[in-house]
């Protein structure tokens, strides 16, 4: 017993010190005597699940589980494993039952608050880390996860509090640093936003590239930034890109399957634009000619999530997987063809396209430029979004669908069409509900405009920022300098359901676009309720979204080529009452017979350019193959 005592107090010392196979070695001493001695077994298979070692680490809690099935601690580590595997659900069922013995214990709370988190659970998360707050006030991963999801309920200011405090700290702190730059970029603070990610990029951090990405996205935001400097800017980043041998292809292997293997990369199989727009895609692939894999970085998983997975031939969660992990999976997959569907956004991949697991690569609907990636073969677009002579802004080659870049299914439990709002309220309401971030002072100040020329003349805006009173006071103030009356503004936040929000845009008779990012989802959704969108139109494809949905539906009297006939079109339009009535009643009808719905359509098309992708390869580029 003395002996035993001994080693487990060893055993400790050398598992704090993360010496974890000397550690190990002292509790198999204690197994060897005592095969049930559950405290060993517990704490061999904690050493190796914090040395990754996963299924070895199963294998110890299994044993525990089989002498005690309620034993907390053992659950308490089985949540944290099952965490670490990217399976919260799986965490979950462990932690509730680790919770009425372990409710104390900082370590488990934090796993806990994780595992919420991962869950989209952002309230009972929050509650989680702010327990452990309570108990060690300078927790860093409790402090980084609390204002993660503080940014993401729209309670930014307090977010950027709690960040300011841990970087007086920590000045050069990467986490910190980056959370700085989403922070103010979701108040709309760009240049700010950038100058934090540019801080983030020059620290050595093993994940610096993405807080390089972080600039390059947000430049897309930059009303001065011509379409030459967004291609310089995106060019500089392969540079950056670490350098590893592309992975060889067995040619025959490859030909030999009677089906062509398309994988989807993507941290956004969620409620989220990318969510809306490749679902439909994917559940109109033909299973006859193609498997179609998913390589899933999402961090918060919804119900989007589960109803992605059930389509789909193999779904492989890579949240806690190493670019290298990806890379062999992918390969292991024989994937022909790899599409990235997030570009240089939060939590990309694109690290992993770099190293060119598959033999062709695409980018396709999740950013709206070139990646700036030599290893990325193509780019899906259309003739509007990109017309001819947008080639050289990008390092892939385009390939255009005939008609819009994208497929649109409306949410089936969208509200009725109300009448059209001005024909009672004889003023003109127009609306935004574009995120914060496209709200910048040009655009607003030519919002301002038409509202002081249209003096009844109200504009909803909407966004999660509006959470915040500061930047409502903010944007409530910009627009007031400008001469535009009070009621003439009104200000929404989040609203908790999607109906909800679908059903405000009864309040509205015209959306205006922003510039120079446009909406997407924001403009199809417009649509879909009735309410014309007026866009105005760029040169790089950032600007030219809108131009490309508006066009699909022959609504290009919407589509302004300066700021002086965005203000005018919204004027005129504004003035025409029963124009806008008769369009109201007719547009849904409009995009449900058009292109953007036709999902068969669309995806046997896309199909076909995947198929070409593949025979140009097989036929002319296959450089890194062997027979």
């Amino acid at each position: 017993m003395k002996n035993t005592q001994s080693l487990l107090k060893k055993g400790l010392l050398l598992k704090s010190q993360q010496k974890y196979n000397e550690a190990i070695g002292c509790f198999k001493k204690i197994i060897k005597n005592q095969a049930d001695n559950i405290d060993a077994l517990t704490l061999v298979g904690d050493c190796l699940r914090q040395s990754g070692k996963f299924d070895d680490a199963l294998h110890y809690f299994k044993k525990v589980l089989a002498l005690n099935p309620s034993d907390p601690p053992v659950h308490a580590n089985l949540a944290a494993l099952f965490l670490q595997k990217g399976q919260p659900d799986q965490a979950l069922l462990h932690a509730q039952k680790a919770e009425a013995h372990c409710g104390s214990n900082i370590q488990f709370l934090y796993h806990y608050g994780l595992i919420l988190f991962a869950l989209n659970k952002l309230h009972l998360a929050a509650n989680q880390f702010k327990k452990v707050l309570n108990t060690d006030p300078d927790h860093y991963g409790a402090i980084i996860n609390l204002s993660l999801i503080k940014m993401l309920l729209g309670d930014l200011k307090s977010a950027e509090t709690m960040l300011l405090k841990q970087n007086k700290t920590f000045p050069n702190d990467y986490t910190i640093l980056l959370n700085l730059g989403f922070c103010n970029e979701q108040q709309g603070l760009i240049e700010k936003a950038i100058e934090y990610y540019k801080h983030a990029a020059s620290t050595k951090d093993k994940n610096r590239l993405n807080a390089y990405s972080g600039q390059l996205f947000l430049h897309h935001y930059q009303w001065h930034n011509s379409p030459e400097t967004l291609y310089k800017y995106h060019c500089q980043f392969s540079d950056q890109l670490e350098k590893k041998s592309v992975y060889p292809f067995n040619m025959k292997a490859y030909s030999s399957q009677k089906k062509l293997n398309i994988g989807y990369v993507s941290p956004d199989f969620r409620k989220h634009p990318v969510g809306f727009f490749i679902h439909p895609i994917l559940k109109h692939h033909d299973k006859a000619s193609f498997h179609i894999f998913c390589y899933s970085n999402t961090q918060q998983i919804d119900g989007m999530t589960n109803e992605i997975k059930k389509l789909v031939y193999k779904w492989t969660d890579i949240r806690a997987l190493s670019n290298d992990a990806i890379c062999h999976a992918i390969h292991k997959d024989r994937i022909h063809i790899l599409v990235d569907l997030s570009g240089h956004t939060t939590n990309n991949c694109l690290g992993v396209f770099g190293m060119k697991p598959a033999p062709v690569q695409v980018s396709y609907l999740g950013y709206p430029g070139t990646t700036g990636i030599s290893q990325i073969d193509y780019r899906i677009t259309d003739q509007w979004a990109d017309p001819q002579g947008n080639d050289k802004y990008y390092t892939e080659k385009l390939i255009r669908m005939p008609h819009c870049f994208l497929c649109y299914h409306p949410d089936p439990q969208s509200p009725s069409i109300a009448n059209l709002p001005a024909q009672k309220n004889g003023w003109i309401s127009f609306g935004s509900f574009n995120r914060m971030p496209k709200l910048n002072d040009h655009i607003l100040d030519i919002w301002a405009q038409i509202l002081k020329r249209l003096k009844k003349s109200r504009l909803f805006l909407k966004t999660k920022a509006f959470n915040d009173v500061e930047i409502q006071k903010r944007i409530k103030t910009f627009f007031y300098k400008r001469g535009v009356e009070e009621n003439q503004l009104i200000l929404l936040a989040h609203l908790p359901s999607r109906e909800q929000h679908l059903s405000l845009y009864n309040q509205m008779d015209i959306a205006l676009d922003t510039f120079p990012y446009h909406g997407t989802t924001t403009t199809c959704e417009a649509l879909w309720m009735g309410v014309p969108v007026i866009t105005l139109e760029g040169e790089a494809h950032v600007s030219r979204a809108s131009v490309s949905i508006l066009q699909s539906i022959g609504l290009q009297d919407f589509i302004a080529k300066n700021p002086d006939e965005y203000i005018e079109k919204a004027i005129q339009m504004g003035k025409n009452f029963n124009f806008l009535s008769q369009l109201r009643q007719q547009l849904r009808s409009i995009i449900g017979f058009s292109s953007l719905c036709k999902h068969q359509s669309f995806v046997s098309t896309l199909e076909h350019k995947y198929q070409w992708m593949w025979k140009q390869y097989r036929d002319h580029g296959a450089q890194n193959c062997f027979i």
